[in-house]
């Protein structure tokens, strides 16, 4: 497993992201913001090195970013083309439902 501190204006929201986006205030949103708060940042992020997307964690970057003020963010890095990345995020995704 590569892991990096990547800064966050290398890591992209992918506009294929299946799940749905989760506003502060959502019970999920919540959910992950305590657990996140109450055990540390323990996932990182799925990154694609060579798009610059995410391909698992844009909840979690999003509350890293927007309430813990993180500037970069410790990533899980793959290497994937664009077709090929967005395989693993829908599994990824469907996999944690």
């Amino acid at each position: 497993m590569n892991i990096r501190i990547v800064p966050i204006d290398q890591i992209n929201a992918a506009a294929y992201n299946p799940r749905v986006d989760l506003q502060p205030g959502d019970v999920e949103y919540e959910k992950l913001r305590c657990s996140i708060e109450e055990f540390g940042y323990v996932e990182p992020i799925v990154w694609n090195e060579r798009t610059g997307h995410m391909v698992g964690g844009h909840q979690r970057y999003k509350i890293m970013v927007n309430e813990v003020g993180h500037t970069e963010l410790q990533v899980s890095v793959v290497d994937l083309d664009n077709q090929a990345g967005k395989a693993p995020e829908y599994r990824f995704k469907q996999s944690i439902r």
